[in-house]
C-alpha cells in the first residue's frame, strides 16, 4: 500500500510510512467559519504539549495522550522539530539546549559547518513516526509546528548561523535559508501526508521580526524587517505545503498581533514585531488563524486579554475563516514572583475563564491552554514552566473540564 500511495502521490516510495485514506475521511478541514470533521462542525477545546516530540520514554507520550484525550482534550500542539548544530558564530548564538523538557537523544535535523542532514533514524523522524501512530490510536489530532521564532530547540536561527545570516529576520527572506526549510518542510509533510492524525501543519512557533535579545540574533536594523516580510513569507511557504499536501490544513503559528490602519498606540495592534494578524488570515493557502495571550509576559492585563479575545472572534467574522486561541496562559503566584517580582490578587480561574467565555460567546473555533501538566509519567511530573495546568489539579475541574463540555455544546 505504501508503494502504490507514494505512486499516486508521485513521492518516493519512503517518503510516508502512513495508510492511505482516499475518501480523505478523519482530516479536519476549514469550511467558512467552522472546522468540520467528516461533514460535522469540529469545535474543539485542546491543548499544547511540545514535549511530546522530545521525552525518551514513548510510553510516557501515550499515557499523557490517554490522559488528555479522557479529559475531552481532542487537539495537542506539538513541535516537528529540533536541530543538533554544532555551528556556532561568536557569543554562542543561538544559545539553547537547557530547555523545559530535559536532556534527549533525540533530534530530527543536525547541523555541521552549514550544512543540514534531516534525522530519518530511530531518534529522529522514525521516533516521531509513533507519537503519529499513537494519536492515529487515540483519536486525537496533532497541530505540527515547523520551526521555531525563538531559541528553543534551535528554530529559525539555527539555519541563520549556518547559512551565513547576521538578523534572525534573514530567515524569511534568504533564498538560501529558505531552500533548506523546505528541504526540511517536504521531508515532514511527505512522511504524514496520509495520516488524518494530523490536524494541521504550522509554518512556525510565533514568527516575529525579532527574538530573544539574548540567545538569538538581532532583528535587522530600521524598518528592513516589517508585517509584509513576515506576510510575504507566510504565503510563500503555505503554498509550497499546500502543493505537497492536499490533505491537512496549514497554520502560521503567530500571536495574533494586529496592524490596524488607523495605528495605534497599542504594540500589540501597530505591526510592530512584523504580525498582521487579518492580512495572515487571508492568505489563500492559510486555512485558519492563530493568537496566543500571556498577559505576565507582554505587561497586560487580564482585562484586557478578555478584549483581545473578543478582537480576534471579530476578525474571524469579518473574514470569514476559522480562528483558534492556539495558546494561553496565567502564571501561578510562585512563578509570577520568581520571574517578574510580582503579586496579583487574581487566580488561575479568575484571570482565565472570562477569555474562555469571550470565546464561547465568540464560538472561536478552538482553544488550547498552555500547556498540559500530567503526573505519574516514568519521571515524574511533565514539565512545569509556570504556566502548567495540571490535569488534576483544582483549577483543571473548571478551566478543563466544564469548559470541554461548554464547548461540546457548540458542536450539537
Amino acid at each position: 500500500m505504501v508503494k502504490l500511495t507514494a505512486l499516486l502521490l508521485g513521492l518516493p516510495a519512503a517518503a510516508s510510512a502512513f495508510p492511505f485514506f482516499p475518501d480523505r475521511s478523519g482530516f479536519v478541514k476549514a469550511s467558512g467559519q467552522k472546522l468540520v470533521l467528516n461533514g460535522k462542525p469540529f469545535y474543539f477545546a485542546g491543548t499544547n504539549a511540545y514535549w511530546f516530540s522530545f521525552i525518551s520514554n514513548i510510553s510516557d507520550v501515550s499515557l499523557a495522550m490517554d490522559k488528555a484525550k479522557e479529559s475531552g482534550l481532542t487537539v495537542v500542539r506539538t513541535w516537528g522539530f529540533n536541530e543538533l548544530n554544532t555551528t556556532k558564530i561568536p557569543g554562542g548564538l543561538p544559545i539553547y539546549g537547557d530547555e523545559g523538557a530535559g536532556p534527549s537523544t533525540i533530534y530530527y535535523q543536525s547541523w555541521q559547518n552549514g550544512v543540514p542532514t534531516i534525522n530519518y533514524g530511530e531518534n529522529g523522524l522514525k521516533r516521531f513516526d509513533k507519537v503519529v501512530k499513537l494519536a492515529e490510536q487515540k483519536g486525537l489530532k496533532l497541530v505540527v509546528t515547523l520551526t521555531n521564532n525563538w531559541a528553543d530547540y534551535g528554530g529559525m536561527d539555527v539555519y541563520g548561523v549556518n547559512l551565513g545570516a547576521r538578523y534572525h529576520d534573514e530567515f524569511y527572506t534568504s533564498p538560501k535559508i529558505k531552500a533548506a526549510f523546505k528541504k526540511y518542510v517536504k521531508a515532514v509533510v511527505t512522511r504524514y501526508i496520509n495520516s488524518p492524525a494530523i490536524f494541521s501543519w504550522q509554518l512556525a512557533n510565533e514568527p516575529r521580526c525579532g527574538a530573544d535579545g539574548t540567545r538569538n540574533l538581532p532583528r535587522s536594523p530600521g524598518t528592513t524587517c516589517n508585517v509584509d516580510t513576515i506576510t510575504n513569507w507566510a504565503d510563500e511557504i503555505s503554498k509550497y505545503i499546500k502543493s505537497l499536501d492536499k490533505n491537512h490544513m496549514v497554520s502560521v503559528g503567530s500571536e495574533g498581533f494586529f496592524n490596524l490602519p488607523e495605528g495605534s498606540d497599542d504594540w500589540a495592534y501597530n505591526g510592530a514585531d512584523g504580525d498582521d494578524f487579518d492580512a495572515l488570515l487571508k492568505l489563500k493557502h492559510v486555512d485558519y488563524g492563530t493568537f496566543h495571550a500571556y498577559p505576565d509576559w507582554w505587561s497586560k492585563t487580564a482585562e484586557w486579554t478578555t478584549q483581545w479575545v473578543l478582537d480576534h472572534g471579530a476578525s474571524q467574522q469579518k473574514i470569514g475563516k476559522p480562528v483558534v486561541f492556539e495558546e494561553y496562559g496565567w502564571l501561578t503566584p510562585e512563578h509570577r514572583l520568581q520571574y517578574l517580582g510580582k503579586v496579583s490578587n487574581l487566580t488561575r480561574i479568575d484571570a482565565i475563564k472570562p477569555w474562555q467565555d469571550a470565546r464561547l460567546k465568540t464560538k472561536l473555533a478552538g482553544d488550547q491552554f498552555w500547556q498540559l501538566g500530567v503526573r505519574g509519567l516514568s519521571f515524574g511530573d511533565s514539565t512545569n514552566d509556570g504556566f502548567t495546568m495540571y490535569l488534576d489539579s483544582p483549577e483543571a475541574k473548571v478551566l478543563i473540564d466544564e469548559h470541554v463540555k461548554k464547548v461540546a455544546k457548540l458542536n450539537k
